[in-house]
């Protein structure tokens, strides 16, 4: 039985998501929860069990199930989720919605595009990745390893993301400007100019908080995708 475990099972609409991926492309029996909070386990949402913690994962069939990470509340937390999933050696599942036009990017294994985002062609878009609903990434921009962007935001033409940048929702970052690593846009913040490493930038035009974040120390580098386990083999 083809099995996809949804990991995060605070997002429904990353179950919806999946729910209708798999309505238009079959490629999964069947789609589970799973999350560490045990208040959520036996729960359903959207008629989806979560049947566990992440620990189920070290019973699952590596040749028969796949993985998505919902989380995505911050993008430290998303990226210390992952590397916790890609511990288990299971594939990830790529979930874009199916009438999000991606003709002419290019989009990694593990990428997670919702309902009514614009994704323009020749942008780029790592591992790790989360782009939300009406949220637009224009044409050759890149967004490295683990970004989040949120509702209604806006990645104009040739923006560089670095890897970890969270863009909170209906901000706008204008063409091509780069955003520094681990860096924070807040929401509804106009962006004009490069963004530093760790900064949080807020406001219109957006300005720089005195406060650097820093990266934790654990997050490390990431697991690497199990060898011979393409998208294609989903189907």
């Amino acid at each position: 039985m083809r099995t996809l475990y949804l990991c995060g099972g605070g997002n429904p609409e990353g179950v919806r998501l999946a729910l209708r991926v798999n309505e238009v492309e079959k490629r999964w029996d069947r789609i589970v929860l799973l999350d560490d909070d045990p208040a959520k386990h036996g729960r359903e949402f959207m008629g989806v069990p979560c049947i566990g913690g992440f620990g189920v994962l070290a019973e699952a069939d590596p040749k028969r199930s796949w993985v998505a990470n919902l989380v995505a509340r911050t993008t430290v937390r998303r990226w210390r989720a992952r590397n916790k999933i890609a511990s288990y050696g299971l594939p990830f599942a790529r979930l874009v919605d199916p009438e999000v036009d991606t003709s002419g990017a290019e989009l990694a294994t593990d990428v997670i595009v919702y309902r009514y985002a614009t994704i323009g062609p020749e942008a780029r878009i790592a591992d790790g990745c989360c782009v939300f609903m009406g949220a637009v990434v224009g044409h050759e921009a890149i967004l490295e390893r683990g970004c989040v962007v949120a509702p209604n935001a806006a990645i104009n033409a040739r923006v560089h993301l670095g890897e970890g940048v969270y863009v909170g929702s209906c901000a706008a970052i204008l063409p091509e400007v780069e955003i520094g690593a681990w860096a924070t846009v807040g929401a509804c913040s106009m962006v004009v100019q490069r963004i530093e490493a760790g900064e949080t930038v807020m406001g219109v035009p957006g300005r720089a908080l005195k406060l650097r974040a820093k990266v934790p120390p654990d997050l490390g580098t990431p697991q690497p995708e199990p060898a011979g386990r393409g998208e294609s083999q989903e189907r």
